[in-house]
């Protein structure tokens, strides 16, 4: 028992290890893309796919001492049994749910553009003179803690009632400045990247074994 106690702290321990130090480099990696490169969201995808390949072609050649061994060994662990029916389901999850989003703000500017923008002139008339670029007056109108109570009935939307759900959508991204439509688009570009570099592993590293 104490055993498996061990194991189980020192998995945890490796993991954040290999998640810190790869976050250390991909996240500067793709800020220098943006900045320097592209600031087109869908323009940098790739960055983190290639240098995932170049890892695994590393870690295949043992350039990478003892890091590699503990990047090959947690891969491993999160591309086999149940570990990876948790991952997978979860990754695919996020990128269901932030293309759905996009799809509605899509909708909601094309569309049903006109019927959003009077219903958003009706919001904006109930709470007087709102100043969009001033972060309290916007919270003021999304009220944070309505729209957690409102989830139940938004997502019952999406099967009864896909209009309202679109307009509702398309009128919070207007409020946020736009910045739902912004930030839903990296989570959707980092969550298709993600999903393919993790199938990447589990194809790559398939035949090597781990001691767990």
């Amino acid at each position: 028992m104490a055993t498996q106690e061990v194991k189980k702290k020192r998995w945890s321990y490796d993991f954040f290890i290999v998640a810190g130090v790869m976050t250390a480099i991909l996240l500067p990696v793709r800020l220098i893309f943006v900045t320097y490169v592209s600031n087109d969201t869908w323009g940098s995808l790739g960055v983190i796919s290639l240098i995932s390949v170049i890892m695994v072609v590393l870690v295949k050649k043992k350039r990478l001492g003892s890091f590699g061994r503990l990047f090959e060994k947690e891969m491993i662990r999160l591309t086999r049994g149940k570990k990876r029916l948790f991952v997978t389901t979860m990754m695919t999850v996020m990128v269901m749910y932030f293309s759905f989003s996009l799809f509605l703000i899509d909708q909601a500017n094309t569309i049903y553009f006109d019927e959003k923008e009077r219903v958003k002139i009706q919001v904006l008339s109930h709470y007087g003179n709102l100043n969009l670029q001033d972060p309290e007056d916007v919270l003021s109108v999304l009220e944070p803690e309505k729209v957690i109570a409102g989830v139940p009935e938004y997502a019952d939307s999406a099967l009864n009632d896909i209009k309202a759900m679109i307009i509702t959508q398309g009128i919070v991204n207007d409020l946020s400045n736009g910045y739902i439509l912004h930030f839903h688009s990296v989570f959707l570009v980092e969550g298709l990247e993600i999903l393919g570099v993790y199938i990447f592993y589990a194809v790559s590293l398939r035949k090597r074994e781990v001691n767990v």
